[in-house]
């Protein structure tokens, strides 16, 4: 799993712990933030608030210090590292949790 992929599948794991479920029923994106982070999760075919189809954008709170667009695919990342970002949402999920309850 490349480090773009394994941040997707963290937030993925993040946005389930925080109950994202069913994302591809809703209107829109699933919205979720951190201290520092938003998180927009697009569980549609197509584009949808200006994020990718099942794609996540990551957007810092303060300014343009970073953004991240991804999916399972791969990404692209300006700001923080790949580790950085894994980092700041794994350490949010709790324990284990496998994002199923």
């Amino acid at each position: 799993m490349t480090g773009a992929s394994l941040l997707f599948y963290t937030i993925i794991r993040w946005a389930e712990a925080q109950g994202a479920t069913n994302v591809k029923a809703l209107p829109g994106c699933w919205h979720g933030e951190t201290d520092e982070w938003t998180v927009r999760i697009n569980g549609h075919s197509h584009e949808v608030e200006d994020v990718p189809p099942f794609s996540a954008v990551v957007m810092h709170k303060t300014a343009l210090l970073g953004i991240a667009v991804l999916n399972i695919a791969g990404g692209c990342i300006t700001g923080p590292t790949e580790d950085e970002l894994i980092s700041h949402f794994g350490a949010l999920i709790p324990e284990g949790c496998d994002g199923q309850g």
